[in-house]
């Protein structure tokens, strides 16, 4: 059974702890990342026994901060980015880091759009909704795509909820049944939009590669991005400030380059055996419980023994559960050369492979090297990026630039790393999870659910899939069910 946890019982466990273990238990957490450290962290201090397997030669999971090969002093941000004020758990963890934050610029109404060979400004393009060609009926022209979409924002965040486990009973079930296609043509709540707004929606706010998937489960991820006036923030110094914060209480217990392989229920025990990615060493760990707080695409890959271990839900939601490719490019070039044309902080939206550029917040004026993240991209959009050598993608990227800034991009280049997310070999599947039509009654409710000595946490075992929130979330809901086992 998944406990149920108020959002005030989670931020009072964040400052006070669980309490002091009367029976301390041996815990192995497979994962470092901010699920599988902050389940560490938690049950740590209450007196237990914890060791924790990760693959990686780091910390962090899917914050991924990069500095190499760039100018001193600058970072990409090549995982998550920013944070909504609205976070409770993030920002509870920020003060008692005591981390220095400040203002993500998201959007600002001088946002560059390049569209249909049309490049425009936000503001000019809220004023004349029509100007990029889309083509739109009578009854759908003069709307931004913001305003086109906004029924399936207001019909499905009523269902939407946070902090607490979702009783699925409560989503209508046809719900269960649309993707975001499907319910954009066939919409159950109001008049359908015809191609060339879903067209328009799909390309203006980065849905282009979501067609197959759960319309609801795009709301639970992406709501954040579509609530009035959304105010995000960004780690000063790089958001992998955060999961160092954790890995500095947790050096002796973290165990980097440790791939699990098998997991084994014995009796009252648990067997983990893992393979060092350095010495290629085979090593078994026992423990009382596990926390499994991978993404599901890699426990996939995990042999769990004896087949009673996990039941068939389980098992067919680790199957099921997908998980949205994410590819980011970063670019250092020598001078903020996007100052002068009017652009300070924010984003540029195309239609070009790129998809998405976004501009650095802060040294808004400054002279000397900076950092665009030169393509944001999701979805179907990451695949052609994907099939691509670093080297390729760099030149197809300046290339998108130039049509946008003129030849300036090449003078004033320096350097660029991208990440593919889905090519990770630790992840094996993307970075977001989310649903397909039809998971919500078959895979949603098996997620979290604790398998006999093991338990689960991240993102995706949470209320808020795609976010650090949720990996909070479920990293205090998993160190909570195990510490109260013993009461």
């Amino acid at each position: 059974m998944v406990e149920q946890l108020a959002l005030n019982d989670m931020i009072s466990i964040i400052q006070k702890g669980l309490g002091k273990s009367v029976i301390p238990k041996k815990v192995v957490v497979i994962g470092a990342g901010l699920a599988g450290l902050v389940t560490a962290s938690l049950l740590k201090d209450a007196g237990h026994n914890v060791i924790v397997l990760e693959a990686n030669h780091r910390v962090g999971g899917r914050v991924l901060t990069v500095r190499h090969p760039f100018s001193r002093g600058l970072h990409f941000e090549a995982g998550a980015s920013r944070f909504p004020e609205n976070h409770f758990l993030f920002w509870e963890y920020v003060k008692k880091f005591k981390l220095g934050t400040r203002p993500f610029i998201n959007s600002t109404p001088d946002d560059l759009f390049f569209v249909n060979g049309i490049k425009t400004r936000r503001w000019l393009y809220n004023l004349n909704p029509n100007m990029l060609g889309f083509n739109l009926t009578a009854k759908e022209k003069g709307k931004t795509a913001n305003e086109l979409f906004d029924f399936v924002v207001n019909s499905l965040s009523p269902f939407v909820r946070r902090y607490t486990p979702i009783h699925f009973k409560d989503v209508p079930e046809m719900l269960d049944q649309y993707t975001l296609d499907t319910f954009l043509q066939f919409n159950p709540f109001g008049p359908s939009l015809s191609s060339g707004s879903i067209e328009k929606i799909k390309v203006l706010l980065g849905l282009q590669g979501f067609s197959e998937y759960s319309v609801y489960s795009i709301i639970q991820i992406f709501l954040p991005w579509f609530e009035e006036k959304p105010s995000f923030h960004e780690i000063v110094g790089g958001n992998d400030r955060l999961p160092f914060q954790f890995y500095e209480q947790l050096k002796n217990e973290v165990h980097l380059n440790r791939k699990v392989t098998r997991i084994e229920v014995r009796n009252d025990e648990v067997f983990l055996t893992s393979t060092d990615k350095l010495s290629l060493k085979e090593s078994i760990t026992k423990a009382d419980f596990a926390v499994i707080a991978i993404p599901f695409s890699a426990l996939n890959l995990i042999r769990v023994e004896p087949s009673w271990a996990f039941s068939q839900q389980k098992r067919q939601a680790i199957r099921n559960l997908r998980y949205i490719p994410a590819t980011r490019i970063g670019m250092e070039f020598k001078s903020r050369f996007w100052e002068k044309h009017g652009i300070f902080g924010g984003q540029t939206v195309t239609d070009l492979p790129n998809r998405f550029i976004y501009y650095p917040s802060s040294g808004i004026g400054s002279i000397g090297p900076a950092i665009l993240t030169a393509s944001y991209t999701l979805g179907a959009d990451t695949l052609a990026w994907d099939s691509l050598t670093d080297y390729e993608r760099s030149n197809y990227l300046l290339r998108d630039l130039a049509y946008i800034f003129g030849k300036v991009v090449y003078q004033e280049f320096v350097s660029s790393v991208s990440i593919s997310w889905r090519q990770n070999a630790d992840i094996a599947g993307g970075a977001v999870p989310i649903l397909k039509a039809g998971d919500l009654a078959q895979t949603a409710p098996f997620i979290s659910n604790p398998e006999h000595r093991i338990h689960f946490a991240g993102d995706h075992a949470s209320t808020y899939p795609g976010w650090i929130e949720g990996a909070i979330e479920s990293g205090i809901r998993a160190a909570f069910e195990i510490h109260h086992l013993e009461q």
